[in-house]
């Protein structure tokens, strides 16, 4: 099912990310997906590429068609052209089986406030709090606030959880920043996202969830991380990310790509 949507400026998508700069959410792009797929339902991103951002006003088309066996293709076009492909296979999730949740158990070190680390406001900042640290990555405590624009009947789609996994990777970057003198919190931008396996269709707003990240790989200011959410001990999804952090202060500006 074909799908056409409208960012106009003020839209509720937008809220909270980022104040004075809105930016659709490359989580919102899955989520659109999803909706065009339904009924079938997304058990699997095989690989999300964002590849442009998208600032109001903006009309986004989305097309599913077939990739190859089991596999749709959605493309998410505006009027300057393609903004993001996703490949994912349709179907209804499973449970996990023998996955236990990591988490990095460090106790953390840090006193810095949130608001300091993430640029992200209500209702699109999910993460409330650092659970642990590892040298390699970080675990927060997060939940998908009701307000959120995302949000229906109560419920999100699963897929949307991955941005609370993209903020504890923003933290972490943002406590090592801080910790070598630098100057902290820093625009994100989700660039891809491969191999999530998703273990549910849904999460509840308001519910606490854990999100874990490890580095796989850093160069310059373009990072991937293994990423897991959890709901309850209850695995959500797992899979890979890309991200890439601007070298400008907050104020800066930047033509690179989507974004947490």
């Amino acid at each position: 099912m074909s799908l056409t949507i409208e960012i106009p400026a003020g839209s509720p998508y937008l809220a909270g990310h980022f104040p004075g700069r809105p930016i659709l959410p490359g989580v919102a792009q899955l989520a659109f997906a999803c909706d065009a797929l339904r009924p079938a339902g997304v058990r699997h991103v095989v690989l999300a590429r964002f590849r442009r951002l998208v600032t109001p006003p903006a009309r986004l088309s989305i097309q599913p068609r077939t990739a190859h066996a089991g596999a749709v293709r959605v493309d998410v076009a505006s009027e300057l052209g393609l903004v993001s492909s996703i490949e994912v296979v349709p179907g209804i999730p499973e449970p996990a089986g023998d996955w236990s949740v990591g988490i990095a158990s460090r106790r953390a070190s840090s006193a810095v406030p949130l608001e300091e680390l993430l640029p992200h406001r209500a209702p699109m900042r999910f993460v409330d709090g650092i659970a642990g640290e590892a040298e390699d990555g970080l675990s927060c405590t997060a939940r998908i606030p009701e307000a959120c624009a995302l949000v229906r009947d109560g419920v999100a789609p699963a897929v949307v959880a991955l941005e609370a996994a993209a903020q504890t990777a923003a933290v972490w970057e943002a406590l090592r920043s801080l910790r070598s003198g630098g100057a902290g919190s820093h625009m994100g931008f989700l660039v891809s996202a491969r191999d999530v396996e998703l273990h549910a269709a849904t999460v509840p707003a308001e519910a606490t969830l854990l999100a874990s990240v490890r580095l796989v790989a850093h160069a310059g200011p373009l990072a991937h991380y293994r990423v897991e959410v959890s709901h309850e001990t209850q695995p959500l999804l797992r899979g890979t990310i890309g991200a890439y952090r601007e070298e400008a202060a907050l104020s800066g500006q930047s033509s690179r790509k989507q974004n947490h």
